[in-house]
């Protein structure tokens, strides 16, 4: 905790859904554009994050309690669009970390689930049950890269705005690889967390040096889609 005891809280989102998302493609570091659903996630995670930093300015008269200190997201189209129509109309600036980028998934960018199971029946099964076996396609990424950037990235957020608010929209694989991390998991424990839900947040807060947990906010489903 810093200035006068709050904590650091990073407030991670995933961004809204996308026409890939919506088709069963896989999307890694390519992008598409956010279906009408995912724009109006966008607004709902608004919404939400303003009741999120009300509750909080109810429990701690400080004004960094009650606003966002800072705001960021990956340097892919979705999660850039999600932030942008998240926070149109503030004054909080908007910036970018690829760092906070999704999985790059080489080959499999642009193929359906269903294409990807055909072709690489091996990989897929360890991509999605058991990570830490997973072997990369082409230029993709091993879960572990993924984890190490993204807690770096976290890292170097929580020490620039101590015991401010901070907003980081990024995606499914790289929430659950940083979440992992902090909860002291392996990457094997993956499978059997919630998935981040389009639009929804969960909150990290940082207190005497350690991370905690709270759970989602917002979303259809509190615990994922």
């Amino acid at each position: 905790m810093d200035r006068g005891g709050l904590p650091t809280r990073i407030i991670l989102a995933r961004h809204g859904e996308t026409e890939w998302n919506a088709a069963g493609r896989m999307q890694g570091r390519m992008d598409s554009p956010l279906t009408r659903q995912g724009r109006e996630q966008a607004g709902m995670l608004r919404r939400n994050l303003e009741r999120y930093l009300a509750t909080c300015a109810a429990t701690c008269p400080e004004t960094a309690c009650n606003r966002l200190a800072a705001a960021w997201s990956s340097s892919l189209g979705r999660a850039v669009e999600t932030l942008g129509l998240c926070l149109k109309d503030t004054d909080v600036p908007l910036c970018k970390d690829d760092r906070l980028d999704e999985i790059a998934l080489g080959s499999w960018e642009g193929l359906s689930f269903s294409q990807v199971e055909h072709e690489w029946p091996g990989r897929f099964h360890a991509f999605w049950h058991c990570p830490s076996r997973y072997v990369p396609v082409g230029d993709g990424e091993y879960f572990e890269d993924v984890q190490k950037r993204m807690c770096r990235a976290i890292s170097d957020m929580a020490a620039a705005f101590r015991g401010g608010n901070v907003l980081v929209v990024s995606h499914w694989i790289a929430i659950k690889c940083l979440l992992a991390r902090l909860m002291g998991l392996g990457l094997d424990a993956m499978p059997y967390m919630p998935k981040p839900e389009n639009g929804a947040f969960t909150v990290l807060e940082l207190r005497h040096g350690h991370w905690f947990l709270n759970l989602p906010h917002g979303g259809e489903n509190i615990c994922g889609d």
